[in-house]
């Protein structure tokens, strides 16, 4: 009985931040039996190729021998002997997404005929509905899909293959996905304005902009961050963005809007980024996903959009300290969107630095979006560079994109190098954190302090160093970490280091070294210095 109360007291703190449209949408969901493609088919004669700028070699996830399908994603490899099996779940739901997105159509070492054989094939699968039809997978491979046969003719095939494109649009115009909004709305609202262009109907043109006026100005904070707060997953929506700036035609006044908002986001990325061009991996965020920083700086530039000198980070609640040898960026926010927190993490408080160029304390970023005790611990507060109480988190992540109770983050005070912010994510166990972060041209200073009524609980403060970090204890509470820098603990406290599994994409995992310090008092006091 207190198990059925514990689930539903969870669920109810999950669901009750939803938006109403969230909720209906996710019933008719439910109800409503998914139709085969062919229940969308459309007659169409227009069509018009799409202008966009060259993309850069992309990494090859298709090798084909002897009528062996070799499928490479998340770096996961699976062989497929004769006909591909289009539904293959055997890697969990993600990999079977990038399966059916059609990445493999951005290959050139593929031959065309080889591409059109497995378009076919995918989807008279989806035509026949043996495969079902998904908004979000259906959203990239539109977008693949266009992006092919915009290059050239496909004598013979074109009628074919844009039967299909057409019907697969139409079904997407219908089943946008408000169940999830965020950045699978924004996918959505692309896709149809680029199938809009390309198949020259208006009616979606016209819903696409409206959509996308109203998301873009939600989903962008002023600062210029996408709202779920994943540098990853801002990289790839400003990759959208530009995208779709290189086809419009500029006098549309959505093209102005993404314009603006491009140039937001370059900016907030740009100032967000370390000087190598590398992010650090907060919340959903791992390597080999999107484009980097630097490609997407050159893509803006190429576009006429440059970011802006100066920039300040503020409503991302993200903070970038740089003095001398010293980048460290901090979130000092807590979970966002309210409403879709399905990419967020139990990471209030935590950083990462950078030294010389070189990344020192990370964030282990993330291996998997499969359910399971990795994805848990991944979210964690544990995973990050701040402080659990009695082995708990600060927010209540589960379930793999679910949340219940949330904190409230206060910023007491800031300058360009301090800031001093309090949490409430213990107030369950009655217990606020405070943390202020102290950035000079020798040392960083970070200051932990806890709040309580109650008996002093098990505090547990979290250092997670890049696998190319050496560390080696000097005392009790310093250490050398790498050539140049130690770290030091003043308080009374137990420090110990451990091995960790240090994320390097998607299912990779290496090891590297981290150090828990445990607090016998309510403050400590860690010092960073040259």
């Amino acid at each position: 009985m207190v198990e059925i109360f514990r689930k539903s007291g969870l669920l109810l703190r999950t669901v009750s931040h939803l938006k109403p449209v969230q909720v209906a949408y996710q019933f008719k969901n439910r109800l409503i039996k998914p139709k085969s493609l062919r229940f969308y088919k459309k007659l169409n004669k227009t069509r018009k190729a799409l202008k966009f700028f060259e993309l850069p070699p992309c990494k090859s996830v298709l090798k084909y021998s002897e009528k062996r399908y070799i499928f490479n994603f998340l770096n996961l490899e699976k062989q497929f002997e004769i006909t591909t099996d289009w539904n293959f779940q055997g890697y969990g739901k993600l990999w079977n997404y990038n399966l059916q997105y059609l990445d493999f159509l951005k290959q050139t070492n593929v031959s065309n005929e080889l591409k059109i054989a497995l378009i076919k094939d995918l989807y008279q699968n989806l035509w026949e509905g043996d495969l079902l039809l998904e908004p979000y997978p259906a959203s990239l491979r539109i977008m693949n899909m266009i992006r092919f046969l915009s290059k050239s003719e496909h004598h013979g095939e074109t009628e074919l293959l844009e039967t299909y494109l057409l019907a697969e649009v139409n079904y997407l115009s219908k089943n946008l996905e408000y169940h999830i909004l965020a950045n699978h709305l924004l996918e959505n609202a692309f896709a149809l304005l680029m199938g809009g262009y390309f198949f020259d109907q208006k009616e979606w043109i016209d819903r696409a902009e409206k959509l996308l006026e109203i998301e873009m100005d939600e989903q962008i904070l002023n600062d210029g961050a996408h709202f779920e707060l994943s540098p990853m997953y801002h990289q790839i929506i400003l990759f959208r963005v530009l995208e779709a700036m290189a086809y419009l035609p500029k006098e549309e006044q959505l093209y102005q809007l993404l314009k603006h908002k491009a140039g937001l986001m370059l900016s907030w990325l740009a100032t967000f980024s370390f000087k190598d061009g590398t992010i650090a991996h907060f919340n959903d965020s791992c390597d080999g996903i999107a484009f980097e920083t630097p490609k997407l700086l050159e893509m803006g530039k190429g576009l006429g959009v440059e970011p802006k000198s100066g920039h300040i980070l503020k409503e991302s609640g993200y903070r970038k300290f740089e003095i001398n040898d010293f980048e460290l960026v901090t979130d000092v926010h807590g979970i966002s969107p309210d409403y879709q927190p399905g990419h967020a993490h139990a990471d209030t408080f935590s950083f990462c630095l950078n030294y010389k160029g070189k990344p020192i304390v990370v964030d282990p970023g993330i291996s998997t979006y499969n359910i399971s005790s990795r994805r848990d611990w991944e979210r964690s507060t544990s995973a990050h560079n701040t402080l659990t109480i009695n082995d708990k988190n600060s927010a209540e992540v589960w379930a793999g994109f679910r949340v219940g109770r949330r904190p409230d983050v206060s910023i007491i005070d800031e300058n360009n190098m301090f800031i001093q912010v309090t949490h409430n994510g213990f107030s369950n166990q009655k217990i606020n954190v405070l943390r202020k972060f102290n950035v000079n041209n020798d040392f960083i200073e970070i200051e932990d302090f806890l709040d309580f009524n109650t008996q002093i609980p098990k505090a547990t403060i979290h250092f997670h160093f890049h696998p190319d970090v050496e560390i080696k204890q000097t005392n009790e509470s310093l250490f050398q970490i790498g050539t140049g820098l130690k770290i030091e603990f003043i308080g009374d406290s137990e420090v110990e280091l451990f091995e960790y599994d240090y994320c390097i994409g998607f299912n990779r995992l290496t090891k590297a070294k981290k150090i828990t310090v445990t607090l016998f008092t309510n403050s400590i006091k860690t010092i960073i210095r040259k």
